[in-house]
């Protein structure tokens, strides 16, 4: 008989039984009966014989089985999880009393602690796969929660085209764009890139993202937003993560795009010729860590038949098999190759580039890019 024990209820559940070449089924959880307890009170193997067997009987400590012969001789084993007693391999003899030797009794041992280390890699691997399941449906969860808050349509604006493509290397990431219209011609352009990946840059990427909705609704000031984001984040970053952003005020009727720069990559902006325009850079710090933050606060026109593009440096730090960087010089080169196909498909090469110069490497980091067109009218 194999029976599994349950220390919280001190009850047993015999799975399988055979007498006489007869499989025996024994429904539900039963109390532990004498004999077994013992078994878990010393975790040794115990052996009793009939004279033993009929008083226990009679005692009540010991129920016979309905349509089963009582035994002359039984002898039961623990099975051993560590210290602690999950069940009991147990073995009768129905016609003579003193029936087990010592050789017996260490071979059942044996037998039963291979048997309880097979069980209990197979219950570990249920729960394991349990587990995976779980994690997985809730990951997927989170994975369509972090891409709804995402803008669900890119802005229509006469003279402009916009583009965007985000790609995280687990099922959530900490790369994360935004477009906040603020009146009927000017609008936000926002991309940032929280430190670590996976779960913790998703809650922490959520959390800024919210910020940056809130005071988007009071201020039209990109240095003063980052400022007040980095105030809260400093007060609610128990984790010490940081995030790096670049937030941008274009403004539609010039094509001027006002922005501040938080430790992220600046924006590449080119001419209707595929110039590369030149832009000021100054020292700008990630939020989240300093109280008395740096940033870098420029400005800068997309011409007319131009472009400007914001990413994360899931593009620019992409390596290839010999750990060489995708770098920014190629983005550069893959603008000006693409840049007169539409924004979406710019974005779209940009990250086909990306896999090629990997190869067969995993995505190594998340990935974000916006795109904006000025057409020439």
């Amino acid at each position: 008989m194999i029976s599994q024990y349950d220390p919280a209820s001190k009850r047993v559940s015999h799975h399988y039984a055979i007498e006489r070449g007869q499989h025996l089924t024994i429904p539900d959880w039963q109390p532990v009966d004498s004999s077994r307890a013992e078994i878990v009170r010393t975790r040794k193997p115990f052996i009793i014989n009939l004279d033993k067997i009929l008083e226990v009987v009679k005692a009540g400590k010991m129920r016979v089985v309905p349509g089963t012969e009582l035994p002359k001789t039984w002898l039961g084993v623990p099975m051993l999880v560590g210290n602690s007693v999950v069940g009991m391999v147990s073995l009768q003899n129905l016609d003579i009393e003193n029936a087990f030797s010592q050789s017996d009794i260490d071979l059942l041992t044996t037998l039963t602690n291979s048997l309880s280390l097979s069980l209990e890699n197979a219950r570990l691997f249920n729960e394991k796969e349990r587990l995976l399941k779980m994690l997985e449906e809730e990951m997927k969860i989170a994975r369509r929660t972090q891409r709804s808050i995402l803008p669900a349509r890119m802005p229509h604006h006469a003279g402009y085209e916009f583009g965007s493509l985000i790609t995280p290397a687990r099922a959530v990431g900490g790369d994360f764009y935004d477009l906040i219209p603020i009146d009927d011609h000017r609008t936000c352009l926002v991309i940032g890139d929280v430190s670590d990946k996976g779960l913790p840059a998703a809650l922490f990427m959520a959390l800024t993202f919210s910020l940056l909705r809130a005071e988007t609704e009071h201020s039209d000031d990109p240095r003063q937003i980052l400022l007040n984001v980095n105030r809260y984040l400093r007060k609610m970053n128990a984790s010490n993560m940081f995030v790096t952003l670049l937030y941008a005020v274009l403004d539609f009727k010039t094509g001027r795009m006002k922005y501040a720069r938080a430790g992220h990559l600046p924006p590449i902006v080119l001419g209707s010729h595929g110039y590369v325009v030149p832009i000021e850079r100054d020292l700008g710090q990630p939020l989240g860590l300093f109280a008395d933050v740096s940033l870098d606060v420029q400005q800068v026109t997309i011409p007319h038949g131009g472009l400007a593009a914001m990413f994360s440096d899931g593009l620019t730090e992409a390596t290839d098999a010999l750990g060489q960087e995708f770098g920014v010089d190629r983005v550069r080169q893959e603008l000006f190759l693409h840049r007169d196909e539409g924004a979406k498909t710019i974005c779209r090469q940009l990250w086909a580039a990306v896999r090629a110069h990997s190869g067969d490497r995993p995505n190594q980091d998340d990935f974000a890019a916006v795109v904006v067109k000025r057409p020439i009218e």
